[in-house]
């Protein structure tokens, strides 16, 4: 694991790890939930960053780096989103790999009917987001191996949410202005990841949607909301 110092909010420092080989992040109690807006923004930036390195699975007895006990899976949700993260039974903190980090915020969703009909038009093949297995898009829009449906980043959602919190970095508003409103899901979202699709099927023979999706993320980080 290699340490990240970031800001928390109130002006405290955070450290929280990372382990660039699994893609996963390592919170200690509540690091998560004080993290400032520059700091999330700094993760985001992080996990766009790692979006085309291969992760090594989370496998085996995973073991909390604080205690050494025995880290225990457990299951989420995060309103209709579910996500999955390893706890420390002691109460140290969780193990967070980054795909589930942006599922716990909420930017990662299933594609509609609509947008499923127009990817099968573009992509035949694409490899689940979750675990890796191929999903034929002619017959199948839930992967066969471990159940989860196709999904995508939302990006809309992604760069109001980044636009917000790069405005609370600058010290213009509120960190926490308020609940977001429900997300309004525009064409540009699918018609970007589709360009970005076949730009990968040149490359690859069965593109990821959230690792393509991750690429565009950087963009947006770069574009300062």
């Amino acid at each position: 694991m290699t340490n990240l110092e970031l800001g928390g909010r109130s002006g405290s420092r955070l450290d929280i790890d990372l382990c660039q080989a699994c893609r996963a992040i390592w919170f200690d109690r509540y690091e998560d939930l004080q993290m400032a807006p520059a700091a999330t923004l700094r993760v985001f930036g992080i996990i766009s960053e790692q979006s085309s390195a291969s992760a090594t699975p989370l496998t085996g007895a995973l073991r909390c780096p604080r205690c050494q006990g025995r880290l225990l899976l457990t299951h989420d949700i995060q309103r209709t989103t579910p996500f999955r993260y390893w706890r420390c039974d002691a109460g140290h903190g969780r193990l967070m790999a980054f795909i589930d980090f942006l599922r716990e915020k909420d930017f990662v969703r299933p594609l509609t009917p609509q947008q499923l009909d127009e990817l099968r038009q573009n992509v035949q093949t694409i490899n689940c987001s979750n675990c890796g297995a191929a999903i034929d898009l002619a017959k199948d829009s839930v992967c066969a191996h471990c159940g989860s449906a196709v999904s995508m980043l939302d990006l809309q959602q992604m760069a109001r949410t980044i636009g917000h919190l790069q405005t609370a970095a600058a010290g213009q508003v509120p960190a926490d202005a308020g609940p977001p409103g429900p997300p309004v899901h525009e064409p540009t979202d699918i018609a970007a990841l589709m360009l970005a699709l076949k730009a990968e099927e040149r490359a690859h023979s069965a593109p990821n949607l959230i690792e393509t999706g991750l690429g565009l993320l950087g963009a947006l980080l770069k574009k300062g909301f």
